[in-house]
């Protein structure tokens, strides 16, 4: 699977997720995590970067499937 192939399952709420949408959520973490170790090893600037954005659409994602905060419109 190429680094671009790996997305975010698009859902809007987390009652909302398959189990194809879990292990898409998975995949993109292991695949950010293989980056940040190779980063760590290598020091490498392409994982770091790569690393660096998978990690900001993961805490987007998670915050908006977290937020506590009701959506009425």
């Amino acid at each position: 699977m190429a680094q671009d192939e790996i997305k975010l399952p698009e859902v809007s709420s987390i009652e909302g997720m398959t189990a194809e949408d879990v292990k898409q959520y998975i995949i993109f973490i292991s695949t950010m995590r293989h980056n940040q170790n190779r980063w760590f090893r290598l020091r490498n600037f392409d994982a770091l970067h790569i690393a660096q954005e998978m990690e900001r659409k993961l805490d987007e994602f998670n915050g908006a499937m977290l937020d506590p905060q009701p959506k009425l419109f």
